[in-house]
């Protein structure tokens, strides 16, 4: 193709352009640049990856859409190219401000408002419940305060711990698991904890048995999980003594055995039932929990949660064996002795109440040591009984075989085969039955031990820690100390103007007692050591 065919096909491929492509290329020719385009030599080896510059109006001009069709061939002013700028952007809202309607502000303002009530639909009761659930936990600390925690344990055994444990009794309001403050009495404090040096036992407050930190004005109170606040009910303005301010606004109620008849007596009372307010903090309405009357409530805290079985204490059996180093025997006068069995009772200085058993021995015995003989006392006509095979030459009875020689009056010496026994003149033998002859005593060997039988004639029913210990009888004696723990003699030590501090060598049979377990049998036997 010659080079003036080339050229005017050119030209004819120019003029029929379609109108937006001819503008476009008019306007973008026609555009002045700015400001002058430095030149930059370019390295050849890397053109390829070099920037170009080109105009900032070309390449703003390069995404405007058509107007109109100018004439081909013409050159475009700068008027022109300016209004046509102004013109696109206007057409594309470039430099125009809107806002909204006000329909579009309504709903947007209906969609908030939207998302907002939903939100407080779905915790709508989120509160509620965690007030219920800390409530309810709160109860569970109550209790667990009161009757401690069976699920812990000491050594492998369960804990005792909580109020009735240390006092003896249910607490008679919540402030005293807070304060040893007595409810019945606010002016007289609790017994405070105190080890006894003579059963080996504590007894006593020991607590606070609820954790809590004191309210502004320094006074502690543990509230339901509502936190309903004392109540004012006899119109002084402010909850006082005379108000319900021992329970903190909870409603609080001790009940009789027969569980209906209500009591303000810690004494009389075997259960406790406790219930809360509730969200309204008025009680007796559908809120409450919970939200039976006080009356039909589960009892927080059950006389089966506390109380103990004793069995068996009818017949305790008591051994002597004395240890002593002066090899002495110990003589014990008729009914000069007595157990007594120590625990928790808040009624009872230094909260240390003590049951006493029937008195022993009833005839006089002398406990013989590991060198000296012992014996005991008989009168004429009293019957013994011996082991089969016993033989009596005089005034020496042989035991071929090992058994019990069995006093009437509730005393026994275990013997061996070939022990000998002396017993009084004119003593006869028939079988296993010997018979005094005469008033005087049976001495037996050296080292052995007697057993006397003694009986409580009534017993605690309460959980907690107790001392089982022989102690001296003789409260007519004013040179004896009645209750001492005995270790030989019942003796006082000193005298009223210099007392002497006594701490007795033996120790005292001590035991736990748990509710909700196997009976509490006596020890069989007591042995009780003489040091």
């Amino acid at each position: 193709m010659t080079l003036a065919k080339s050229q005017k096909k050119c030209r004819l491929g120019r003029a029929e352009r379609s109108p937006r492509h001819v503008n476009r290329w008019a306007l973008l020719h026609s555009a002045q640049p700015t400001e002058e385009i430095p030149r930059r030599r370019v390295d050849k080896r890397s053109a390829s990856t070099k920037f170009k510059f080109i105009t900032v109006d070309a390449l703003r001009l390069s995404t405007l859409p058509t107007q109109t069709q100018p004439n081909v061939g013409a050159t475009p002013s700068r008027e022109l190219t300016a209004l046509s700028i102004a013109t696109r952007r206007r057409s594309y809202g470039v430099g125009k401000q809107r806002g909204f309607t006000l329909l579009e502000m309504l709903l947007v303002i209906f969609l908030m408002a939207l998302v907002a009530s939903t939100g407080l639909m779905l915790t709508e009761g989120v509160e509620d419940q965690s007030k219920y659930d800390e409530t309810k936990r709160r109860m569970e600390l109550i209790r667990k305060a009161i009757i401690g925690d069976p699920t812990r344990t000491v050594n492998g055994a369960p804990e005792i711990s909580g109020f009735v444990a240390d006092m003896g009794r249910l607490p008679e309001c919540l402030r005293e698991l807070l304060e040893a403050v007595d409810c019945g009495n606010p002016g007289t404090a609790l017994p405070v904890w105190n080890q006894d040096p003579n059963s080996g036992i504590g007894a006593g407050w020991r607590g606070p048995y609820l954790s809590v930190m004191s309210d502004h004005d320094s006074v502690k109170r543990f509230r339901d999980g509502y936190g309903n606040e004392d109540i004012d009910e006899d119109g002084a303005g402010i909850a006082d003594d005379n108000d319900d301010v021992q329970n903190f606004g909870w409603i609080w109620q001790l009940y009789k055995a027969d569980r209906i008849t209500p009591t303000a007596d810690p004494a009389e009372a075997v259960l406790i039932r406790i219930k809360s307010k509730g969200f309204d903090g008025l009680g007796g309405s559908a809120d409450d929990y919970p939200d039976s009357p006080i009356d039909d409530v589960e009892p927080l805290v059950d006389k089966f949660d506390y109380e103990v079985n004793f069995q068996n204490w009818n017949t305790i059996i008591v051994r002597f064996q004395n240890n002593s180093a002066s090899g002495v025997p110990v003589s014990i006068s008729a009914n000069a002795l007595r157990l007594a069995l120590s625990f928790s009772d808040d009624s009872q200085p230094d909260a240390v109440n003590e049951l006493d058993s029937a008195t022993f021995p009833s005839t006089a015995i002398s406990v013989p040591s590991s060198s000296v003989v012992g014996s005991v006392n008989v009168t004429n006509a009293t019957s013994l009984t011996v082991p089969t095979g016993t033989t009596l030459s005089g005034t020496t009875l042989t035991f071929n075989t090992a058994g019990d020689l069995t006093f009437t009056a509730g005393i026994t010496v275990p013997v061996i085969a070939g022990n000998t026994a002396n017993v009084p003149t004119g003593s006869t033998l028939a079988g296993t039955t010997l018979t005094i002859g005469s008033n005087g005593a049976i001495t037996f060997p050296a080292g052995s031990v007697i057993s006397v039988t003694t009986n409580f004639p009534g017993l605690p029913n309460i959980m907690g820690n107790y001392s089982l210990m022989v102690v001296c009888n003789d409260p007519a004696n004013p040179n004896a100390v009645d209750g001492k723990r005995f270790d030989g003699d019942c003796d006082l030590y000193g005298d009223d103007a210099t007392p002497l501090m006594y701490v007795p060598s033996n120790q005292p049979y001590l035991f736990s007692a748990l509710p909700r377990s196997n009976p509490v049998a006596p020890p069989s036997p007591l042995l009780w050591t003489i040091e």
